[in-house]
C-alpha cells in the first residue's frame, strides 16, 4: 500500500467515524464539537461524497452520430454578448435532459477571430454565484484576463475588451476562473473554444479538411445528471465518466480516401489526461498551445495532451480509423478495495470512416514559421509543487486538511508572491515533489520549454514552441523561459482545476 492509498483509506475511515459520532452526539452537545475542518476544501454541494457513486451506463447515451462542427459566434463590429446561464443537454437515448451550465451567444459558443482584431465580449452572469471568463493562453491586459480578482456578480455584466495579439494564431479556449469555484463551474459545462486565424497561414492553400475536436469529460450519476465533485475527485481531479468530442459521445467523421485532416485538439477537461492515438495511423504535430511550430514534427502514433493543453495535428486517412484515449497513469490516491483507476480504460473518441473517390494528398511545407528564442534570463525562480493531506484530533475535535501548495504556500488573494518587469526574460524551474502529474499554467505571455529533468537525467525539450501549459510528472523538474509583455497582476497554477481551487496557485505583479 503506497502513501497516497494509506492516506486516502485513513481519511475515509476518519470521515465515516466522524459522521457517525456526529449523528450519535447528545442533543445537548453542540454539533460543532464533532466536525471536520473543511475550510481548506472546496465544497460544491451541501454534502460532498467521499467517492463517486454509480454512473449511467454508456449504452444508455446517444453515440455514433455525425460529428457536429461548432458554429462560430456572430460578432458585430468585433463585439458579441455571451450569456452565462443554466442550460440543458440531451445525451440520453430516452430524451432525458442533463442540467448543465453553458456559454450562450448568437451562433456560438466557438469564438473565431483574426490576429489584430479588436474585440469586446460582454458577459452576462445569469447564474446565482460569481463567475469570470478567462481567455486561456491569450496575452490580454491584466484587467481583461478574467482572473479571480475580477468577479462578475449574479445578474450583472462585464465587458472584456482587448486586441488579439499579432503572431498569436492558434487554438485557445475560455473558461471560468472565480476564487475556489473554478472546478465546480467547469464541471457544470463552462468551457468553450477560440480559434485565432492567421493573416498568413502557410497551410491555407493546401485545402486541408480542418476540424476542431473540443474534449470535455462530464461525470454523470446514475440518473444522467452532473454528479457533485467528490472528495476523491478533489484530491485526484475530476476525470469524468466519459469523454465527449464537441459535446458528442464517439461521433463519426466521414472523409474521402487519402484526405489529410488538420485537427485542432483542445483538452478542456478538469483533470483528464488524453493519450491520443489513431492506432497505426500516424499523426504529424504542426502546432502547440501558442500556434504553429517552426516545422512539422516527425510522424508519431501517440500524443499526450494534459488538461488545458492544445495541439494541431495532420493525419492522412487512407482507411477507417478510430481516435482513442489510451491508458495513462498520472498518479492516483486510490479509493481502496474494488477501486479502479478510471484512466486505465481505453476510450473510443472519434470514428473516422472513408467513403467516395480517393483524393490527392497534399504535402506539408518543410517550414511553418520562425520562432525567436528568448534571450538570456536575468532572474531564476523555482516553484516547488507539494501536497499536504493531514488528519488530526485535538480537544475532542476531529479535523482534516487537504492542501496543494506551491513553495509551501496555498493561494492567498491578498498576497503577491513576487514582482518582475515587463520584457525581462526569466528562467523558471517547476519542481514536482508530489506523487502525481500537475499541468502548470501561466497567465499572460507564453513561454518556451527548455528541458525536463527526471532521475538526474536532463532531456532537452524536443522542439521550440510557444506554450502556456506544461505537464510536470511526479519527480520531474521542468525549466522554461518566459518574458511578460504587459504590466499587471498575473496568475500561475496547476490546471487540474480541483488542485487550483485547493491552493496550488500563486500570483505575481508585472511592473512596467
Amino acid at each position: 500500500m503506497n502513501r497516497r492509498q494509506f492516506l486516502f483509506n485513513s481519511l475515509t475511515t476518519m470521515v465515516a467515524w466522524s459522521w457517525s459520532q456526529w449523528s450519535r452526539a447528545d442533543a445537548a452537545t453542540p454539533a460543532m464539537e464533532h466536525r471536520m475542518d473543511m475550510s481548506k476544501m472546496v465544497m460544491p454541494e451541501a454534502e460532498t461524497p467521499m467517492v463517486n457513486g454509480a454512473s449511467i451506463e454508456l449504452n444508455q447515451l446517444i453515440s455514433g452520430e455525425p460529428l457536429k462542427a461548432l458554429t462560430p459566434m456572430t460578432l458585430t463590429a468585433g463585439a458579441a454578448d455571451i450569456y452565462i446561464k443554466p442550460s440543458e443537454q440531451v445525451w440520453q437515448k430516452n430524451g432525458t435532459a442533463t442540467h448543465t451550465w453553458s456559454y450562450q451567444a448568437e451562433g456560438g459558443p466557438l469564438i473565431e477571430v483574426m490576429e489584430g482584431d479588436q474585440v469586446a465580449f460582454t458577459a452576462h452572469n445569469e447564474l446565482t454565484e460569481n463567475t469570470t471568463i478567462h481567455w486561456h493562453g491569450i496575452d490580454v491586459p491584466s484587467d481583461q484576463d478574467g482572473h479571480p480578482h475580477m468577479p462578475i456578480e449574479p445578474n450583472s455584466k462585464r465587458t472584456y475588451a482587448f486586441t488579439i495579439p499579432e503572431q498569436s494564431a492558434g487554438t485557445y479556449w475560455y473558461h471560468p476562473h472565480p476564487h475556489q469555484r473554478t472546478s465546480f463551474q467547469a464541471a457544470q459545462g463552462l468551457a468553450a473554444p477560440i480559434i485565432i486565424r492567421s493573416k498568413n497561414d502557410p497551410l491555407s492553400a493546401l485545402g486541408l479538411a480542418e476540424h476542431l475536436l473540443f474534449f470535455t469529460a462530464p461525470q454523470l450519476d446514475d440518473k444522467g445528471q452532473i454528479a457533485p465533485i467528490s472528495m476523491s475527485e478533489q484530491m485526484n481531479g475530476r476525470v469524468g465518466s466519459m469523454v465527449l468530442v464537441n459535446g458528442q459521445l464517439n461521433p463519426v467523421l466521414s472523409v474521402a480516401p487519402n484526405t489529410m485532416l488538420r485537427l485542432r485538439l483542445v483538452n478542456a477537461t478538469n483533470a483528464r489526461y488524453l493519450r491520443l492515438s489513431f492506432g497505426k495511423t500516424a499523426m504529424v504535430q504542426i502546432a502547440s498551445d501558442g500556434g504553429l511550430l517552426e516545422a512539422p514534427l516527425a510522424p508519431q502514433t501517440e500524443l499526450l495532451l494534459a488538461p488545458a493543453e492544445r495541439a494541431e495535428v495532420c493525419v492522412i486517412i487512407t482507411e477507417a480509423a478510430t481516435l482513442q484515449a489510451l491508458p495513462y497513469d498520472k498518479g492516483w490516491m486510490d479509493g481502496g478495495m474494488g477501486w479502479k483507476d478510471p484512466m486505465q480504460a481505453t476510450l473510443d473518441l472519434l470514428q473516422v470512416k472513408v467513403a467516395g473517390d480517393p483524393v490527392k494528398t497534399p504535402t506539408l511545407p518543410a517550414q511553418l514559421r520562425s520562432i525567436k528564442k528568448l534571450g538570456e534570463p536575468k532572474t531564476t525562480r523555482q516553484f516547488i509543487l507539494s501536497e499536504n493531506m493531514a488528519m488530526s484530533m485535538a480537544s475532542g475535535k476531529h479535523s482534516m486538511t487537504m492542501d496543494f501548495l506551491i513553495n509551501g504556500k496555498t493561494f492567498d488573494m491578498q498576497r503577491v508572491d513576487f514582482t518582475n518587469k515587463v520584457g525581462e526574460v526569466e528562467l523558471w524551474e517547476i519542481v514536482n515533489n508530489t506523487d502525481m502529474d500537475h499541468p502548470f499554467h501561466i497567465h499572460g505571455s507564453q513561454f518556451q520549454v527548455l528541458e525536463i529533468e527526471e532521475n538526474g537525467n536532463v532531456m532537452p525539450y524536443p522542439y521550440l514552441a510557444w506554450k502556456d501549459t506544461i505537464n510536470t510528472k511526479a519527480g520531474q523538474a521542468v525549466r522554461i523561459k518566459i518574458a511578460q509583455s504587459q504590466a499587471g497582476l498575473r496568475m500561475y497554477h496547476c490546471h487540474v482545476l480541483e488542485h487550483e481551487d485547493l491552493g496550488m496557485m500563486g500570483q505575481f505583479e508585472v511592473k512596467a
